[in-house]
């Protein structure tokens, strides 16, 4: 795939997501919340939030079974011998400053400038490989595990065209991640 169809697919699909990557500042209310996770090596990776469909245990549980997971870490080169979902206290993990998280959003709202702040669904730890956070949030077996109210395409071509300005946008984020300020 060439690069401009892979800004056009990529801008497609984050366009029509219900999922945002986002950063975070820990507020002192997060780091004593009590949480489930994904530990990879025995080491924190993923915090998870309950929604009004799932609890944080089953996303938990779910993300650490998934193969689609596994092969994610992976093609990341994340050593990832053991995956598991165990619950944690927030007053013991390793908070960064500045985290990645993954929060719901309304379809559209990042790519057109009116994004509104959502509910996190899922906390990355630092460490935690910007790929994945971009995967979680625009890959369908991945981001229903996250979101079960992500939208259910079964071919991606029944998305909606998007304009060219919106492809524009996507090549350029692309662009600015390859640059040594502006990568992720």
């Amino acid at each position: 795939m060439d690069r401009e169809n892979k800004g056009a697919f990529l801008a497609r699909r984050k366009k029509h997501s219900t999922l945002t990557a986002g950063l975070y500042h820990p507020t002192p209310e997060a780091m004593m919340t009590e949480y489930w996770g994904v530990f990879v090596d025995n080491t924190p990776y993923i915090l998870l939030l309950s929604d009004n469909q799932r609890s944080a245990r089953e996303k938990a549980e779910r993300l650490a079974e998934s193969a689609n997971f596994r092969t994610l870490l992976e093609a990341t080169l994340t050593a990832c011998k053991a995956i598991e979902a165990r619950a944690i206290d927030g007053r013991t993990v390793n908070w960064g400053e500045q985290l990645t998280v993954i929060s719901a959003s309304r379809s559209g709202d990042v790519e057109t400038g009116t994004r509104e702040i959502g509910e996190i669904r899922a906390i990355l730890m630092p460490g935690c490989h910007q790929a994945i956070a971009d995967t979680l949030c625009i890959d369908t077996t991945l981001a229903t595990i996250i979101d079960a109210d992500f939208p259910q395409v079964s071919d991606f071509e029944e998305l909606p065209e998007l304009s060219e300005r919106d492809v524009q946008m996507s090549l350029g984020n692309l662009e600015a991640r390859k640059h040594p300020r502006g990568g992720h």
